[in-house]
């Protein structure tokens, strides 16, 4: 069977309130979005742990689902970021630019 675990993911401030605040249509490129794009991977076992921790504190009771459905940790190896917040097209941001921005 072959499987492509390429993944894609859009966050906008439509989700929030600012584009309504300010009367954005969220279609409208100054309601901004983000698009991550990049392959769902398998965390290993030094990642594992992390990621058993982070989940199991936010959805306490998945710990008890069934085993027996296969369930994996896994993570987004993002390799592409496009920007989109304004008219023009697309901004490209690298995985090494974003993750470098200090908030």
């Amino acid at each position: 069977m072959n499987i492509n675990s390429n993944a894609s993911l859009t966050v906008s401030l439509a989700q929030t309130p600012y584009c309504k605040k300010h009367r954005y249509d969220p279609q409208n490129p100054l309601c901004a979005h983000i698009i991550f794009c990049g392959s769902i991977v398998k965390v290993n076992d030094s990642e594992a742990g992390l990621a058993k921790k982070a989940l199991f504190s936010r959805h306490p009771e998945m710990e008890s689902w069934p085993k027996d459905h296969n369930w994996f940790f896994a993570k987004f190896n993002i390799t592409n970021i496009w920007v989109l917040d304004y008219f023009g097209g697309l901004k490209i941001v690298t995985p090494e630019e974003y993750y470098s921005v200090k908030p």
